[in-house]
């Protein structure tokens, strides 16, 4: 009888790789797991993948502080040694921060994290004052419908932005420079882009916005209104 075992990981990526697209960040991983000789266990059927995934891709020129992701090895593995043993052969600005088993009977990462958190950081035009762009950033917010269109894989969709939103903060620094942190629902209805809302709002305002620096500050399981880390779930 074989024994799978389950661990999740939380990893960091750097501004070092913040470029690189998610299926160069999965073949990264997987070269990393070959050269520090820990084999994971693959899937069936014609065109079996090692059994890695990761909770949400990350677009492309963001970095992040809160990864997730779901190993199946395919041998038991002591949870910290696993660790070591890969942060050695991953890539400058590739780091896993944090590793624990669980059950292997628990639902897949992917079904869990709901949640995306943002720190977004962006110059306002000099011509804008403070107070005339916080109530913007206000009255933006209050609106029940905010449109945007994507093509997919099954064509045209039309998103409600604002739907998506959980929460957000902004904040200013200095005369010219803001801070937003916005929480964006994850899931089956489909994933909005931070920088889709942000151009959004500069549509709205009616001025050209600066381009901003975006980072993921952590995926999340919400749950009756509270955040929970899916490290600290148990099951």
């Amino acid at each position: 009888m074989i024994i799978f075992q389950k661990l999740w990981a939380q990893l960091i990526k750097g501004p070092e790789v913040r470029f690189i697209s998610h299926l160069d960040l999965l073949r990264a991983m997987e070269k990393a797991l070959r050269r520090a000789g820990l084999p994971l266990s693959f899937t069936r059927g014609y065109n079996p993948r090692p059994r890695i995934s990761f909770a949400s891709a990350l677009p492309v020129g963001m970095t992040s502080c809160g990864e997730y992701v779901e190993f199946i090895p395919k041998n038991p593995h002591q949870p910290e040694e696993f660790k070591e043993q890969l942060n050695k052969q991953l890539p400058t600005g590739l780091k896993i921060v944090a590793i624990k088993e669980v059950a292997y009977a628990a639902p897949a990462l992917m079904a869990l994290i709901n949640l995306a958190r943002y720190k977004i950081s962006f110059r306002l035009p000099p011509e804008i004052k403070a107070r005339v762009f916080l109530a913007t950033w206000r009255d933006f917010y209050q609106q029940e419908e905010v449109k945007v269109c994507r093509q997919t894989k099954k064509g045209m969709r039309t998103f409600n932005l604002i739907s998506h939103v959980h929460d957000q903060r902004v904040y200013l620094e200095g005369d010219n420079t803001a801070l937003a942190y916005i929480d964006l629902h994850l899931g089956s209805r489909g994933n909005i882009r931070p920088g889709e809302l942000l151009q959004a709002f500069w549509d709205f305002a009616g001025y050209e916005g600066c381009q901003p620096v975006i980072q993921r500050k952590g995926l999340f399981i919400l749950q009756d209104d509270c955040l929970l880390s899916p490290l600290k779930i148990e099951f």
